[in-house]
């Protein structure tokens, strides 16, 4: 009996996930825990296995299809079974699919009991085998203005491939017999018209297949998909709907820097060299929030929910865009144990392999592009929290001492609240008071 493959359900804020790449193709045989495709969620990117051993014998959606959880997304099993009632059509439009079977999927439904999962059959799709096509054959079938329509497929299960759209281009021009040799290895596309006899297309008038240098094929048009889309939209509605007030302040950085080179410079078997002046501010901000528990609060509708314990975000930038991990009670940690758990996170992160329970819950968050040289900037709060903190770089700051004007470092400080929820008066009590704990960062170890 052919077994159906589920996107799995990764977390309890996963809804959807987009099919990044199939590694099996249709025909393939594959082994019970191989690996099918890889997938994205709006925060890491995972790899669903072979639930049986067998063939593919059918990839029901298309990479770049964002699919719902639970859905089934591919087949798999003996050659000839029956596919009937083991297709889906749990996608959501998505700007990257240019393959035809995005038009025609049919719903499943898993229906749980005491004995057995069941499947719902529903009707099944029309035409697939026959009008399934790459996107990188679509895209040049469009560009040569090809009817894909007449075109047999090559590839697995009938899939109409790059190779066939090239061939039926060839087919179309009159060629010289070299030219279509040439042509038929796919190194070289024929051109619409050929300097030959009659426009006929000769060896020489054979063409690379990207060859366009006109001002259109120097633009790079990029769908908002993935992690950058949850970010656009998370964004948008964070300042659509909260009031957003941001504080600037500095703090004496003197201690800091003072203390980050003593860990510098400590016996090795202490395992503190690593220790990074964004750990020794992440510290500070959870032991200052839970004496401003308005700041360490969500804010929804009409209620305003404060935490005794502080779950610390933190932004961390990635190749996919932006993605904030939480340190989970970063009060109750050492800061050794802050610094370790971020750097963990952060590299959950930057492979993209993080959990996505590792990604919701915060209640607070820092952003540092310090080290980028922004002295300040204005963050945006992640909605639903009430605050939000930006670090920005060190700099040299003239401070008045007894008459004499002094170059201090400093070390930029940007609170972002919501208005809604918190006075300004807390978060500037906040700020200031987290400054003074910064520019005495030995007395705030003994806190």
């Amino acid at each position: 009996m052919a077994t159906p493959v589920l996107m799995p359900k990764l977390g309890q804020s996963v809804e959807n996930c987009i099919i990044v790449s199939w590694k099996k193709e249709i025909g393939e045989s594959v082994v019970e825990g191989d690996l099918l495709c890889e997938i994205e969620t709006d925060k890491a990117t995972l790899e669903v296995e072979s639930p049986a051993s067998g063939t593919v014998l059918d990839l029901l959606f298309s990479e770049g299809d964002e699919v719902q959880v639970q859905a089934n997304i591919a087949v798999i099993g003996e050659p000839g079974e029956d596919l009937e009632g083991l297709r889906s059509d749990s996608v959501k439009e998505s700007p990257l699919v240019e393959d035809a079977v995005s038009s025609a999927h049919v719903a499943v439904e898993r229906a749980a009991t005491a004995q057995s999962p069941v499947i719902q059959a529903t009707p099944t799709r029309t035409g697939l085998d026959s009008t399934r096509i790459s996107p990188r054959a679509g895209h040049l079938a469009s560009r040569h203005g090809v009817d894909t329509s007449t075109i047999q497929g090559t590839g697995p299960g009938g899939r109409i491939i790059e190779r066939d759209v090239e061939a039926a281009i060839s087919a179309k021009q009159p060629m010289t017999p070299l030219a279509k040799s040439i042509a038929a290895h796919g190194e070289l596309i024929a051109p619409t018209h050929g300097t030959g006899i009659g426009g006929r297309v000769t060896a020489g008038d054979l063409q690379a297949k990207e060859t366009d240098s006109s001002s259109e094929s120097q633009i790079q048009a990029i769908p908002l998909k993935g992690v950058r889309k949850i970010v656009a939209e998370r964004m948008l509605s964070s300042m659509q709907s909260t009031a957003q007030l941001t504080l600037n302040a500095s703090a004496d950085a003197r201690a800091l820097l003072a203390y980050r080179q003593e860990l510098k410079i400590s016996a090795e078997p202490l395992e503190l060299q690593e220790i990074t002046v964004n750990d020794l501010i992440l510290f500070a901000v959870s032991r200052t929030l839970t004496d401003f528990a308005p700041l360490n609060a969500l804010f929804t509708g009409d209620t305003i929910t404060e935490y005794r314990d502080v779950h610390l975000g933190f932004a961390v930038d990635t190749p996919r865009g932006l993605i904030v991990p939480i340190i989970r009670n970063a009060n109750t940690l050492t800061l050794k144990g802050i610094s370790q758990e971020t750097k963990r996170l952060a590299a959950a992160c930057l492979e993209g392999n993080v959990s996505p329970d590792e990604l919701t819950g915060g209640t607070f968050t820092v952003t540092n592009l310090g080290s980028l040289g922004i002295e300040s900037f204005t963050p945006i709060l992640n909605s639903p929290q009430a605050g939000i903190l930006g670090v920005g770089s060190v700099n040299l700051k003239p401070v008045e001492n007894e008459g004499d004007i002094e170059f201090i470092p400093h070390i930029g400080l940007s609170l972002t609240i919501d208005h809604q929820a918190v006075d300004g008066a807390p978060a500037a009590r906040f700020l200031q008071t987290l400054s003074q704990r910064l520019a005495k960062f030995d007395l705030l170890l003994a806190l």
